[in-house]
């Protein structure tokens, strides 16, 4: 699948940048606040009642690390799912599947990565133009589904602005040594007139990867061992170590967008196609006594995926009473995805089909003291799986929300509202079909108590309907091991949250911190029963409902230390920390634990340099379902260039210098396979 015609054409921007030896110019480098655009309230980033990011495109391609969830990790708040290199979901705040949102463009992605912990998302990281990451309360506009909060990737297919001059745009190559993998990425905007077009493309591809040692956990290996013991058996084990066997992958994208710009605001549409193939490590971690059964096996098991997708956005400047513009979003995709087994044949076929759409009335501007908007949602989604694994029956959802958010500017200090109104609706052929009204409330108050000084504070009620899989699931789920069976007699799940955010700027320090309280009524849980299913020997799962609490928060601190010569020596810490249990059923599972980041950062007018040191505690508070996870410490270097100018930014890292073991608590499979070995990385993007 890969493109040869994308890396050449990579190959030849990269030479030409390192060729052009154009004058160093400054670096604008990273704005100091920077406009909201995703959400609901528009304000500045430094604004926001709730906890906010925005990646630009500069930060993109600085953490990239494949999946969604691993380029993220490194933010404050931020963890993810594993299940390999080609599988990550992003968590919040120890939220994760369907309390968080994964939106493209401000509509879902209409794929089925919330269905499984082995179902890739539909979204590259190199696509996108900007990020938008939404803590807690602030997402209340998009739906009981966003109770953790939404991750909006904004992917500049639709042109939003016109092209100065003939054509612009950009090209993205990188490589990594510790699974001898490429990517490259090339953008292209040009006009005619009022219309501006657009064509870009991606591609990775990466072999098995490196790891320091073991794929199995030391205390994996000794209850093993033991079990062995018990039962007399006395035959050698192979271990798998050094290298995760059928851990590789290839992704590619290829896209193009229209717009027609004019004052009036924008109109344009675009299409994409999708698709991947990557292995499932977690079945190659047999041992010596069960090679025989597969010698006759010729491949590895595999997902084969693709997807076709339409988008259609918009925004139309008017003068309507209190309202300025109206915003449009709108997609519809059809997606499938294979599960190959290790002949090739066919194991399950996945198959979604749908569409989402999002209107908004938005109102105020720079003099107005009220600013928000008032919109609709309406989804619907028609998933399937048939094959020997299909452990989830045909379903279609189809949800329709109402929303209203606003907030009231007083200058010292202000008031933050939302509400939204939600009706989910699932039909299936096998089983009940059932119908969910949720309506879910914030408010919050803001305060400027001095210059640079900013405190929030907000309170939310939220409702959550169930998903196909919690209602529906009846079977073998291979990917976890388990025989997983749904409850089609859920009812809502409804929580409570307390969010509060400081930010301070000033005397060289930037500080931002947020803290949380949530407590859940008739919590939608996976709840091992204790019980095995015996044609399939693996444990019973079932979804269960219980009052749960998780609480944390998140720390930033920023400090310009000092001066050496030309280079300015800035300092930096990180610290971040969940808690999260059931009533009856203790902890919850896939917590992840607390950790910091302490980084020192050599900053000129060319180039940055950067150490930082990631250290993860133990996390002994584990589920009842899971083992307790060892920590680790991994240090991290990296470069980051502008040799000829801002429009070059070339990139130089080490990842995980002494080459550390470490492993995931918040991963399914983090007691088989850790996190990547001792790695080397270098990037380029240029743009034109």
């Amino acid at each position: 699948m890969t493109r040869n015609w994308l890396s050449t054409a990579s190959g030849v921007a990269l030479a030409a940048a390192l060729a052009a030896g154009a004058a160093a110019q400054e670096d604008p480098g990273r704005e100091d606040v920077i406009v909201v655009t995703g959400t609901a309230i528009e304000a500045l980033r430094g604004e926001t009642l709730q906890s906010v990011d925005v990646i630009s495109l500069d930060d993109v391609v600085d953490s990239f690390d494949g999946s969604l969830g691993a380029s993220l990790a490194a933010l404050p708040g931020i963890s993810t799912t594993s299940f390999g290199p080609a599988v990550g979901r992003p968590i919040i705040r120890g939220f994760g599947g369907d309390r968080v949102r994964i939106l493209n463009n401000g509509v879902g992605l209409v794929d089925a990565s919330g269905v499984s912990v082995d179902h890739a998302t539909t979204t590259e990281v190199l696509d996108a133009e900007q990020i938008i990451i939404l803590r807690g309360p602030a997402a209340i506009a998009y739906g009981g589904g966003a109770i953790g909060g939404v991750i909006n990737v904004i992917d500049g297919r639709i042109p939003t602005s016109p092209v100065d001059g003939l054509f612009d745009g950009q090209v993205y190559a990188g490589m990594s040594s510790v699974d001898s993998g490429h990517q490259e990425a090339a953008r292209i905007r040009t006009g005619a007139g009022p219309f501006v077009f657009q064509l870009e493309a991606s591609h990775r591809e990466a072999d098995d990867f490196d790891i320091p040692g073991y794929a199995e956990s030391a205390l994996l290996r000794a209850l093993e061992e033991a079990e062995h013991e018990d039962e007399h058996e006395e035959e050698e084990e192979e271990e798998v170590s050094g290298t995760v066997p059928n851990s590789g992958l290839t992704f590619d994208t290829l896209g193009a967008g229209a717009s027609l710009i004019g004052d009036w605001g924008f109109l344009g549409v675009s299409v994409r196609s999708y698709d991947a193939e990557y292995g499932l490590p977690a079945h190659e971690h047999h041992h010596e006594e069960d090679e025989d059964e597969h010698e006759e096996e010729d491949g590895d098991p595999m997902i084969v995926m693709e997807q076709t997708r339409w988008d259609i956005r918009g925004q139309f400047n008017f003068d309507l009473g209190p309202f300025d513009h109206l915003d449009l979003s709108s997609g519809i995709a059809d997606y499938q995805h294979v599960e190959l087994e290790p002949d090739g044949a066919v194991g399950t076929l996945f198959e979604s089909e749908g569409w989402e759409a999002r209107a908004a009335l938005v109102n105020g501007g720079e003099d107005s003291r009220w600013n928000g908007s008032v919109g609709i949602q309406i989804l619907q989604t028609d998933l399937s799986a048939s094959g020997e694994e299909a452990f989830i029956p045909a379903v279609t959802t189809e949800d329709i929300g109402i929303f209203a958010a606003q907030r009231y500017d007083l200058d010292t200090h202000g008031f933050d509202f939302g509400a939204r109104v939600e009706r989910r609706e699932l039909d299936t052929a096998v089983g009940t079909d059932r119908s969910f009204d949720t309506v879910s409330l914030a408010a919050g108050t803001f305060w400027r108590p001095a210059d640079g000084m900013f405190l929030g504070v907000s309170l939310a009620r939220t409702e959550r309907a169930a998903t196909d899989a919690e209602l529906y699931s009846d079977g073998l789920h291979a990917a976890t091991g388990t025989v997983e069976i749904g409850n089609s007699t859920l009812g809502k799940e409804t929580g409570w949250a307390l969010d509060g955010t400081f930010r301070w700027t000033g005397d060289h320090w930037r500080v931002e911190t947020g803290a949380f309280y949530s407590h859940f009524s008739d919590f939608i849980y996976l709840a091992p029963t204790g019980l095995e299913d015996p044609a399939e020997e693996a444990p019973i799962y079932q979804y269960l409902q219980d009052d749960a609490t998780l609480w944390g928060g998140e720390v930033y601190v920023e400090r310009d230390l000092t001066n050496l010569g030309p280079w300015a020596l800035v300092g930096d810490f990180t610290l971040e920390y969940v808690q999260g249990e059931t009533d009856s059923f203790g902890n919850l599972p896939r917590i992840p634990p607390l950790s910091t980041t302490i980084g020192a950062e050599l900053q000129r007018e060319i180039v940055d340099l950067r150490g930082e040191i990631v250290w993860a505690a133990d996390q002994d508070d584990a589920a009842d379902s899971e083992l307790p996870t060892e920590g680790y410490t991994m240090v991290n270097l990296s470069a980051v260039a502008h040799p000829f100018g801002p429009d070059t930014r070339l990139i130089v890292e080490a990842r995980n210098i002494t080459d550390e073991e470490g492993r995931l608590h918040t991963s399914q499979l983090k007691d088989t396979i850790p996190l990547p070995g001792r790695s080397f990385r270098i990037a380029i993007l240029q743009r034109f």
